[in-house]
């Protein structure tokens, strides 16, 4: 058997070196499946400015139990038709939290696109009588500025309608939101 095995290696050595990475592929693709993280423990943030550190992501995961990954999307406001599409696509039907300008929250209509928050300790965003965000604090702002970069005086935080983390499976995206407005 040895002598047999090493007689053909000259020629059939493409075959087991094929058989070799095909086998590790479906172990790597078979543990990443069995491994990854669902839907319900993961974490999208839009946020409406510059990121300047992405171990935000890392942190926010550590701070919440029953969340394996949080990842932050970005757009930066006002730069035109690319921000606006951008928001209505990834920020109010992908993403769970999202941290706007204030000026951004006013515009957009909370009734479709924000799940009302109660709760949650803060100065409130009010639109037509409910409450569907909490403004970033000062102190919640300085912590976060290692982070993200905040440009304007006022920032909102909303927990998006669409998501299953907002209430439908899970209350993450409100976890985070008491984390974030700290």
């Amino acid at each position: 058997m040895k002598k047999r095995f090493l007689d053909s290696l000259p020629s059939d050595w493409v075959k087991y070196l094929v058989v070799i990475i095909v086998s590790v592929l479906l172990w790597v693709w078979v543990f990443g499946l069995y491994h990854a993280p669902k839907d319900s423990e993961k974490l999208e943030v839009f946020y409406a400015g510059v990121v300047k550190d992405y171990t935000f992501e890392e942190v926010a995961a550590d701070a919440l139990s029953g969340v394996k990954t949080v990842s932050v999307s970005s757009a930066y406001p006002w730069t035109g038709n690319s921000f606006e599409q951008k928001y209505s696509l990834v920020a109010l039907t992908a993403s769970d939290v999202v941290i706007v300008p204030e000026e951004v929250a006013v515009e957009t209509e909370c009734k479709r696109a924000f799940e009302p928050i109660e709760g949650i300790a803060g100065k409130a965003f009010v639109q037509e009588g409910v409450q569907y965000g909490v403004y970033l604090s000062d102190e919640a702002k300085q912590a976060l500025g290692a982070y993200l970069e905040f440009e304007y005086d006022e920032y909102v935080v909303f927990a998006v309608a669409a998501s299953m983390n907002s209430g439908q499976v899970t209350d993450h995206s409100f976890k985070l939101i008491e984390w974030l407005v700290g």
